[in-house]
C-alpha cells in the first residue's frame, strides 16, 4: 500500500466538492469528464487481433489514493478502445480481453473474451486488502496465454497506486514480468500515485525491457491520457526501437544503456510554449537535447544538475511539427534510469482552435495507432513546476501534490 497524502488523493477531494465523484457500485459509471475524447478521437486502431489483459489493483490503500474510483475509469476507457466483435470494419478482426483483479491474491473477474460485456464488471471492483502485483500480472498471463494465442499481438496494462505489500513480493512480481517478455507480451503500467523515482528499479527496468511504459499521472484528467500514452506506444508487439510519443501532464520512465540513446517525440501546436524535464533516477548523469523531427540541428540542451538530478529544456514552437527529444549519458557512457515530462501551455483534452495546417498526423506512434493532436491555447501550464523538484523535496512535498496544486490554480 502507499501513502494517502498524494495528487490523486487531492484531486479526488476537489471532484467531491463539485460533484464529479462516482460512489463504489455494481452499476456501470459513466466515464464523465475524464475520458479525454478530443484526444482519443484521434487515436485510430486499424488492425484488431489483439488479446489484453486489464488488471486492477483492488487493495486497501485505493480507499485514500483513489476514493473515486479513477483506475477504473481508466480500465473502462481502455476497454472501450478495443474492437469488438459487433464493430469490425473494413477486415478488422475483434479485439478480446481479460479483467483481472488483486490484492494480495489475484482473481480473473472477465476470462478471455469479447470487450463488450467488461465495463460492468470493472465498476464492481472493492478496495481491500495487500498489494501483490505479481500475482495479478501471472493471472492475466495465464489467462492470455491459452491455445491459440500469438504473442505478437498480446499485451498486459496494470493499474494500480504503488508497490508490492509486503516488499518481499517484490522479486514475484519481477519474475512474472519477466516470464511475460520471455513470451513475447508487453506488460506497460500506469500508476496513480507512484512515479519512476519512488519504484523499485527492478520492476522499472523489467516493464522497459518488455517493451511496455512506465507512466505515472497527476491529476484526474491525466487518468484518461496516461491511457493515450499506452496506446500510442502500442500495447502491443515486440519492443521497438522509434521514439516514444509524449503528452503533457504525464512522467514516463526510460532506461539508458552505456553510449545508446533514448528518444521520445512530441506533437506541438503552433505557439505553444512547452518545457521538457528529464530527471535521472539512478546515479547517471544525463544530457537531453531538443530537435525539430528529421533534423540534426540542435534547438537547445541541458546537462542534469548535479544535486538535483534535472535537466530542464524550454521551447515556443514557431509552427505546428514535431520534436525529438534524445536522452544520452553526459560525458559519453553511462547506464540508468530516468524520467521524461513534458509541461504545456497548451491541453491535448481540449478541443482545438488551432486547425492542422498540413491536416494529416504528425506525431509517430506505436502499432496499430496514429494521432494527431488537437489542444486549445490555454494559460495554465500543465505540470509546468517540475523544475521546483529540488526545493519542493526538502519542504516535504511530492511533485503530483505541486502538479495537482498548479492545474488547480
Amino acid at each position: 500500500m502507499h501513502l494517502p497524502f498524494s495528487g490523486i488523493a487531492l484531486l479526488a477531494s476537489v471532484l467531491a466538492l463539485t460533484g464529479q465523484t462516482g460512489a463504489r457500485s455494481t452499476t456501470s459509471l459513466p466515464l464523465k469528464n475524464s475520458t479525454c475524447e478530443p484526444l482519443f478521437g484521434k487515436i485510430e486502431t486499424t488492425n484488431g487481433g489483439r488479446k489484453i489483459g486489464v488488471v486492477i489493483d483492488r487493495s486497501g490503500s485505493m480507499e485514500d489514493n483513489d476514493p473515486s474510483n479513477l483506475r477504473l475509469q481508466a480500465a473502462k476507457l481502455l476497454v472501450g478502445k478495443l474492437i469488438p466483435s459487433d464493430g469490425t470494419t473494413g477486415g478488422q478482426t475483434a479485439d478480446q480481453v481479460t479483467i483481472v483483479q488483486f490484492n494480495e491474491t489475484a482473481e480473473v473477474l472477465y476470462p478471455l473474451g469479447d470487450p463488450s460485456g467488461s465495463g460492468a464488471i470493472i465498476d464492481g471492483i472493492p478496495a481491500n486488502g495487500g498489494t501483490f502485483i505479481g500475482g495479478g500480472i501471472s493471472a492475466a498471463l495465464d489467462e492470455l496465454t491459452k491455445a491459440g494465442s500469438k504473442p505478437d499481438q498480446t499485451g498486459i496494462f496494470v493499474l494500480t497506486d504503488g508497490s508490492d505489500d509486503p516488499p518481499s513480493l517484490i522479486s514475484d512480481t519481477i519474475d512474472s514480468i519477466e516470464r511475460a517478455q520471455q513470451a513475447g507480451i508487453r506488460v506497460s503500467f500506469g500508476f496513480l500515485s507512484v512515479d519512476a523515482e519512488e519504484q523499485d528499479a527492478r520492476i522499472t527496468s523489467a516493464i522497459l525491457r518488455s517493451g511496455g511504459t512506465f507512466t505515472t499521472v497527476n491529476t484526474a484528467e491525466d487518468t484518461a491520457k496516461l491511457v493515450a500514452q499506452a496506446l500510442l506506444n502500442g500495447l502491443v508487439g515486440p519492443p521497438h526501437t522509434g521514439s516514444v510519443p509524449l503528452l503533457p501532464g504525464l512522467k514516463t520512465a526510460g532506461m539508458l544503456s552505456q553510449t545508446s540513446l533514448n528518444t521520445f517525440s512530441y506533437a506541438a501546436q503552433k505557439d505553444e510554449a512547452f518545457n521538457v524535464t528529464v530527471t535521472a533516477i539512478d546515479n547517471v548523469s544525463l544530457k537531453a537535447t531538443l530537435k525539430e523531427a528529421g533534423k540534426n540541428t540542435e534547438i537547445t540542451s541541458a546537462v542534469t544538475d548535479e544535486t538535483t538530478g534535472i535537466a530542464l529544456l524550454e521551447h515556443t514552437a514557431l509552427s505546428t511539427g514535431n520534436y525529438t527529444i534524445e536522452v544520452s549519458p553526459s560525458g559519453g557512457s553511462g547506464s540508468g534510469l530516468f524520467a521524461v515530462q513534458i509541461g504545456s501551455s497548451l491541453d491535448p483534452c481540449k478541443p482545438s482552435t488551432q486547425p492542422n495546417p498540413s491536416g494529416t498526423p504528425i506525431i509517430p506512434t506505436g502499432a496499430n495507432s496514429t494521432y494527431t493532436p488537437t489542444p486549445t491555447a490555454s494559460t495554465i501550464f500543465v505540470a509546468g513546476a517540475v523544475p521546483m523538484r529540488g526545493m519542493v523535496q526538502q519542504m516535504g512535498l511530492g511533485l503530483s501534490f505541486l502538479a495537482a496544486v498548479f492545474e488547480l490554480v
